[in-house]
């Protein structure tokens, strides 16, 4: 006999055999893959240095006072003593995250299309794993103008933001890695620039950093501006025609949906950073683990992944922020 109910199971195992199924997982996956600012891990890779921390309750980044002048010395005079002098220290402690998928084990000894589906979204997890990652460290740059708060995050030890006008020195004074908000054009890259370039370390003693390769990082919607103008042979809309001077001085552009305003970030804030001594790490207390195990009291299998990590500064030079317009 048949029922309304024989022809519902009926269609749905028809829809099944012949459904287009959409795996939003490996689409977004394929997506970075192939984007030209992205790569597997989101173009982070050399941006944000990856230090191994596996086994210990506390990292440190001890911060030390780099390298003095030579002084005048007349003959029979003592040599002028040069004191040692200790900096910033950067305390990190991990913080962990986690992801759960769970298998009855009826689905699994019947081996049916749930199970299959539910093995398939276990191996998402590796993949929600690195996506984690990439978030936290776009995050870092979002919360670059501010003390952090949030656990999955530090900040370099001097007490102030990542980016900001007043970093203490040792010698008295402090220092600035930020410019004042303006848009992308050739005078404000000139102006982070030579930010970056007369940097001085804490006694005071220059060390010029964006000489070599630099990354330019953006949010998606200052692309176009920054192809504009560290691309163009010429200044764009510009009635004179004069000779963009920025093309071809060693850009690395980087841009993430993570630092958009609607995912958190900003669409107008910008950052330079010297891609040969990137101030940004994160710290991996412990690497993506996976574990599957069996639940003797509910009977489901257990498909765990975890990671411990932190995100931020070991120091504020080679990084310049400007807010943005």
């Amino acid at each position: 006999m048949i029922t309304t109910r024989n022809i519902d199971v009926l269609l749905k195992g028809v829809r099944a055999e012949f459904a287009l199924v959409v795996d939003q997982a490996s689409k977004q996956l394929q997506m970075y893959n192939s984007n030209v600012f992205l790569d597997a891990v989101n173009k982070t890779g050399g941006l944000f240095e990856e230090i191994g921390a596996q086994g210990r309750q506390r990292w440190e980044a001890i911060s030390v006072t780099g390298t003095q002048l030579l002084s005048p010395t007349v003959e029979a005079q003592e040599f002028i003593q040069k004191d040692y002098t200790p900096s910033f220290i950067t305390t990190v402690e991990p913080f962990k995250f986690t992801g759960r998928l769970k298998v009855t084990r009826e689905a699994a000894e019947r081996r049916d299309s749930m199970y299959l589906a539910a093995l398939n979204e276990a191996t998402k997890l590796n993949v929600a794993s690195e996506n984690t990652k990439a978030k936290h460290r776009f995050d870092r740059l979002n919360k670059a103008f501010a003390l952090v708060t949030q656990p999955e995050f530090f900040d370099y030890g001097d007490g102030v933001p990542l980016v900001s006008a007043s970093h203490p020195n040792k010698v008295g004074g402090v220092a600035s890695n930020s410019v004042a908000a303006s848009d992308l054009s050739p005078s404000s890259i000139e102006a982070m620039v030579l930010t970056l370039q007369n940097q001085k370390d804490d006694q005071g003693i220059p060390m010029p950093a964006g000489g070599g390769m630099k990354y330019l990082v953006v949010p998606p919607a200052k692309v176009r501006k920054a192809k504009e103008n560290i691309d163009s042979e010429w200044i764009v809309d510009s009635a004179n025609n004069n000779i963009n001077v920025w093309k071809s001085q060693g850009w690395n552009l980087v841009t993430s949906p993570w630092l958009s305003a609607s995912n958190g970030g900003s669409d107008t804030a910008w950052f330079i950073v010297d891609a040969n001594d990137s101030p940004l790490k994160d710290v991996m207390f412990r690497p993506i683990t996976n574990e599957t195990w069996f639940d003797e009291n509910t009977k489901v299998f257990v498909h765990d992944i975890s990671m411990e990590h932190k995100v931020g500064p070991v120091n504020y030079r080679s990084l310049v922020g400007n807010l943005g317009a």
